[in-house]
């Protein structure tokens, strides 16, 4: 039976947990959720392990704090004699603008310090990812990696932000879902660039309605219009 490894970034502890930094927890936790595979504490990680489309998966959350999740990764991917296209690292990207998923087989760290910490205990750069944007770009409107960031990045989440994440986690969890199931190349063609949008604040949701409220008297007076 074909194995797979799926791995979310984050930090433990409760300051940490409702910030976008944790996405990649966020996402192992609901991807648990929907497989019914329990998580237990095994060394310095939680665990899980079930199965997805018929082949074994074991979720890990590395409990080292993020730029020592490598050591994690490594542990697990040795003891189940993964290769690296076995492996399926899930973390936030500042690059990517916020709700942006995308899947990689391979490439470099982008500055995030968790994914510098994985790729250096594993040995490989060939270990395929998924990145989840977080970038407010009312705020950063260019990629910038995470240099000054962690302020920002660590900010617990706004009340919007939450039912963001929810929506995003709830995608990723379906892409994951794919990778195991169908393969790397198929998740790619279908969850690749998709953004999450953020839902409309009720501020939002108000000014639409006043538009259409609007927009329809103006066509009804237009309509009552002699030529």
């Amino acid at each position: 039976m074909s194995r797979r490894l799926v791995t979310g970034l984050g930090n433990p502890g409760p300051e940490y947990e409702h910030t976008w930094h944790n996405l990649g927890f966020h996402v192992i936790r609901r991807l648990a959720e929907k497989q019914r595979i329990g998580l237990h504490r095994k060394g310095d990680s939680l665990v899980g392990q079930g199965t997805i489309g018929g082949k074994e998966v074991t979720l890990l959350m590395p409990l080292t704090y993020m730029n020592l999740s490598g050591h994690e990764v490594a542990h697990w991917a040795k003891k189940l004699n993964l290769h690296d296209d076995e492996i399926l690292v899930v973390y936030d990207d500042h690059d990517l603008p916020r709700g942006l998923m995308r899947l990689r087989s391979s490439g470099g760290d982008g500055g995030h310090r968790g994914m510098r910490s994985v790729l250096a205990e594993v040995g490989s750069n060939a270990v395929q990812r998924f990145r989840l944007g977080i970038r407010d770009e009312s705020l950063d409107p260019e990629a910038g990696g995470y240099e000054d960031l962690a302020d920002r990045v660590l900010q617990p989440l706004t009340a919007c932000e939450e039912k963001h994440v929810e929506t995003i986690v709830e995608a990723a969890a379906k892409a994951i879902r794919d990778w195991v199931d169908k393969g790397a190349v198929e998740a790619m063609n279908r969850h690749n660039n998709r953004r999450i949008p953020a839902p409309k604040t009720d501020q939002q949701i108000s000014k639409d309605r006043e538009k259409i409220h609007k927009d329809s008297s103006e066509h009804g007076k237009g309509n009552g219009r002699k030529s």
